[in-house]
């Protein structure tokens, strides 16, 4: 069971606060939509316009980004001489979507390409010796990285002794001096201060590499990738605004019509049967991306990539069907990696972070058994192995901790170590890890000083059950894509009247809730909350607005993200 939350509901805006939102339909009225709209930093009529603004003119130039003419003039070079371009990304679903973009612009302009996606166990992040002599042997004369690179000092300047030129495509920050590469196209790379910068992802930079490089040969604006940065741009969890908002928006509205099969075959499977609809951020995140992630997470992604590149309807079937069910073996592995981990920490103890040891489970469970963790207990989750004398850990953490800051004070002492404030991940030899796990805790007690006692769930608003109506469901649908920086709205309601509970799934896991709306009913699903004590009475609820359609009917229930016996 999870640690009790403290509900925290957000300042309403000042008084005579309003926004013209006229536009979005009639039905739009009344304080919430405005209150909405200000605690995502909207504030004037021209705000929300942009924040609600649809088409392709939102986008930016490409050849704003730092490198991006250099690059792009190299690639093409490469297509018309007709150079093998070998093209090496992460084994995550940002660098296997930007893979998938970089090889299908190269291949649709004329080039030849081919891919590299390292092992997770065998081969780690990042570009390897091994990869620049499997390219070497093909007779690849120009190497692109996707979604990595930008700090592979030693690895290209092999490849450049070999007589291999390459072209950095990455989003991640850099942290070394600045490998001798044709051009490294990154947005953390100090640029014109006069331009717009954007927090792209892997896939975000790939695409805009894509966008130069049809221009550059004549051809029309790439449209029929932009479900791929969308993947991409989910997955990597980078904020949703600037022209990033417009890349996943406009993605998914070409992800419901697109014809690549791949994609259409993955959107299939991840749906429960009878249902449709355009496709959300949701799906990308809870459905779609995990199947994308678990060959990779087992070992091996070649089958994600494939499944993004092929071009075939029945090899597309085929490789959905291999995807989902490499997921429910990942899923089974992560119970059983959760119920190892489980036994190592008390939820209640005071040990300011949670790290636990999980030797014999593939390294890519790593990384979602942490953020587990961290969700779990509001602490910094740290999930580590031990093998052949290295501890090799994934590490995931609350606002308090910033783990990059932290780790960046040892980083002599690593052999692997990279990522951010809230995720991030290191090798180092056994017998150091007591020492930084020490550190660690230092560093997150420090920082725990004042901050919340408990885990705490942020809310939008108060609302009544008898104030939400279709428009409202409406209006937050225009709300998205949601994401980093543009969370999905939670509201929260006191004294709400149960009319019908139940628990569904396997050992009664959800629950299931009908509440009573001033004579309507309202229906909700809680995951993960079927043991939540909730008394005989009124419960006080956090939810989410959700809507789906199903069997060519809109559905609207409340999606619960805590619940309580109401203290009304």
């Amino acid at each position: 069971m999870a640690l009790d939350r403290e509900w925290q509901v957000a300042e309403p805006p000042p008084p005579g606060f309003k926004l013209e939102l006229g536009f979005l339909g009639s039905g739009v009225r009344g304080p919430l939509p405005a209150r909405l709209l200000w605690n995502r930093g909207i504030r004037t009529d021209a705000d929300v316009a942009s924040y609600f603004s649809s088409g392709l003119d939102d986008f930016l130039d490409p050849l704003s980004l730092p490198d991006m003419a250099t690059a792009v003039d190299r690639i093409y070079l490469a297509i018309k001489n007709d150079e093998t371009i070998g093209v090496f990304g992460d084994f995550d679903v940002d660098g296997l979507t930007g893979t998938a973009i970089i090889l299908r612009i190269v291949r649709s302009i004329g080039g030849k390409a081919i891919p590299y996606i390292p092992n997770r166990e065998t081969d780690g992040h990042g570009l390897s010796v091994q990869a620049i002599d499997s390219f070497k042997s093909a007779g690849v004369t120009l190497i692109t990285t996707v979604d990595t690179g930008s700090t592979a000092v030693d690895e290209i300047k092999y490849a450049k002794q070999l007589g291999i030129d390459t072209v950095v495509t990455d989003h991640h920050l850099i942290e070394t001096e600045r490998p001798v590469a044709v051009a490294i196209v990154n947005p953390h790379v100090v640029s014109d201060d006069s331009t717009e910068s954007v927090d792209y992802s892997g896939a975000g930079v790939a695409f805009k590499v894509a966008e130069a490089l049809s221009d550059t040969a004549g051809r029309e604006f790439p449209e029929k990738l932009l479900p791929l940065a969308a993947l991409g741009t989910i997955a990597d969890i980078v904020p949703l605004v600037s022209e990033n908002r417009s890349l996943v928006r406009e993605g998914l509205r070409e992800l419901s019509q697109t014809n690549l099969p791949g994609l259409r075959a993955l959107l299939d499977i991840s749906r429960a049967p009878g249902a449709s609809g355009r496709p959300t951020a949701e799906l990308i995140s809870f459905y779609v991306a995990p199947r994308l992630n678990a060959p990779g997470r087992l070992g091996d992604a070649e089958p994600s990539l494939q499944i993004l590149s092929t071009d075939d309807a029945s090899e597309a079937s085929a490789l959905a069907e291999r995807l989902d069910a490499d997921n429910q073996k990942r899923r089974a592995l992560s119970e059983q990696a959760w119920e190892h981990a489980s036994t190592q920490f008390d939820i209640g103890s005071d040990d300011p972070i949670v790290a636990v040891n999980c030797d014999g489970f593939p390294m890519g469970l790593l990384g979602p058994l942490a953020g587990r963790l961290n969700e779990l207990t509001g602490k910094p989750g740290i999930a580590y192995q031990l093998v052949d004398g290295f501890a090799r850990a994934s590490c995931r953490s609350n606002t308090v901790l910033d783990l990059h800051a932290a780790l960046s004070t040892h980083s002599d002492k690593f052999d692997r170590f990279g990522g951010h404030a809230r995720a991030a991940g290191f090798s180092i030899k056994n017998e150091l890890l007591p020492e930084l796990l020490d550190d660690l805790r230092k560093h997150a007690a420090w920082g725990a000083l004042g901050a919340p006692a408990l885990p705490v769930l942020h809310a939008d608003a108060e609302v009544r059950l008898e104030d939400l109506t279709v428009s409202t469901w409406n209006f937050v649908s225009a709300m998205e894509p949601f994401g980093e920086a543009n969370r999905e709205p939670v509201l929260v309601t006191y004294g709400a009247v149960p009319l019908d509970v139940r628990t569904v799934g396997a050992g009664g896991k959800h629950l299931k809730i009908s509440f009573d709306a001033d004579g309507r009913r309202i229906d909700s699903i809680g995951f993960g909350l079927g043991d939540r004590p909730l008394g005989s009475g009124a419960v006080d609820i956090v939810y989410q607005l959700r809507s789906e359609v199903w069997r060519g009917r809109t559905r609207h229930q409340l999606g619960l993200r805590d619940i309580r016996p109401s203290k009304g």
